[in-house]
């Protein structure tokens, strides 16, 4: 705000955004503002003009150096464009009073040159019967429109197979408005309704910055990944522009490129391979550590639509395979079974470390539609686990108990009769 003995001045967007440039008032030309005028009396008439500079211009007036709009309580038309130009740049309907308040809803033409951050410094004078009650300098800025974009790559998200859930990614990008005029951002959630964006469907302040973080919402998927690359939506309010040539461009909507979502819909810490062409997808763990003489379950997932062969073994030099389980089944390895895309089979292997300071392998050998592919979890193999803590801690059976109590009444006595033979 820009104040005075007499008078003071705000400049306004429809939806009351100010700017100020040097501590002045910010005017966009080609934009409707509000020039918010508060007097110290309450006038049945005022008059506001804009003028390029600090004097009103003696040649020539135009649309680039002056404009002139009056306020009067009693006339037919109450608010109305004295600058004589072949459209008004006033909306008669959006101006209001209020006590000494004068709300004038009025527009320039954008008729600055097409230079970046272009402005000019003008004066808005206002008047009561012919008498200036206050000048007060302004900025008229040219309409800039731009916005800045921070964001990574790609954000990941972890998703449990055939699971509704929420998934939260692992990171978050931030979109600011680096023009002068407000910029609508928003995304098609009908299209992508699995999506949720926070801090969308909004309007972007000129020099605001909003981060946005991204939910995916699971449908019971299959295991696998998805990749989505969702395309935001960037405008700015047409019904904020005065309809001159420069400024219509701007209706133009434009797209804004966000980060790629990609979804891995699996078992936590287990490695996804998805067997190309043949529509199965394997889980199973790359590595873990167990200790010499520890014994296992390690399990491993098969989803999609085909017939499998799955072989497993161990090197039996570090480890050692005990048992095969199909889906809790006890079995024999290689293990053959029809997969299907709506639940996953669940293999799981029974082994035993055998030498410490060694890494250990487990191979699977998978062949579906003619494809087979070999994948190996490593396992690093620690010494062995020491219980001579836990033997020191065991409870003692009743048996002990029992003879330990014996042995103590013994005792007892032996000491008792002692001491009686010794005072005779």
């Amino acid at each position: 705000m820009s104040t005075a003995q007499d008078a003071s001045l705000t400049i306004e967007m429809f939806q009351g955004e100010q700017q100020t440039r040097f501590n002045q008032p910010v005017l966009v030309a080609g934009v409707w503002q509000y020039l918010n005028i508060t007097t110290t009396l309450d006038f049945d008439d005022l008059t506001l003009r804009l003028y390029k500079g600090i004097t009103i211009p003696m040649g020539e007036r135009n649309e680039t150096n002056y404009y002139e709009w009056s306020y009067h309580k009693n006339a037919a038309v109450t608010w109305s464009d004295e600058s004589g130009y072949g459209i008004t740049y006033i909306k008669e309907e959006l101006c209001q009073k209020s006590n000494t308040l004068y709300s004038f809803c009025i527009g320039l033409n954008d008729f600055m040159p097409n230079i970046v951050d272009y402005y000019e410094n003008w004066t808005a004078e206002i008047s009561h019967g012919g008498t200036s009650v206050e000048a007060i300098r302004i900025v008229v800025e040219k309409p800039k429109s731009g916005y800045s974009l921070s964001k990574p790559t790609s954000i990941i998200f972890h998703v449990d197979p055939f699971t509704v859930m929420d998934a939260t990614g692992d990171n978050f990008f931030k979109i600011g408005n680096i023009g002068n005029i407000p910029m609508n951002i928003d995304f098609d959630t009908e299209t992508y309704p699995e999506v949720e964006i926070n801090n969308m469907n909004q309007r972007l302040l000129p020099d605001e910055i909003i981060t946005h973080y991204v939910t995916i919402h699971s449908k019971s998927w299959p295991p696998g990944f998805k990749n989505i690359q969702i395309p935001l939506n960037g405008s700015y309010p047409q019904s904020y522009f005065v309809d001159t040539n420069a400024t219509v461009t701007l209706y133009t909507s434009f797209i804004i490129d966000v980060p790629l979502l990609v979804i891995y819909v699996g078992h936590s810490n287990y490695k996804i391979e998805e067997l190309q062409g043949t529509g199965i997808t394997f889980q199973y763990v790359e590595r873990l550590s167990m200790y010499e003489g520890e014994t296992r379950d390690i399990t491993a997932y098969v989803s999609g639509n085909g017939a499998v062969t799955l072989q497993i073994w161990a090197d039996e030099k570090n480890l050692s395979t005990l048992h095969f389980y199909d889906s809790g089944t006890e079995t024999q390895s290689p293990i053959t079974f029809t997969s299907t895309n709506t639940s996953e089979r669940l293999i799981k292997v029974t082994v035993r470390a055998l030498s410490e300071g060694t890494t250990g392998v487990l191979t699977y050998q998978l062949t579906t539609n003619g494809v087979t592919k070999t994948y190996t979890t490593q396992i690093s193999i620690g010494p062995p686990q020491t219980d001579s803590e836990g033997e020191a801690s065991e409870p003692l059976s009743i048996m002990q108990l029992v003879i330990i109590g014996i042995v103590l009444l013994v005792v007892i006595y032996m000491i008792i009769a002692y001491l009686r033979n010794k005072k005779r």
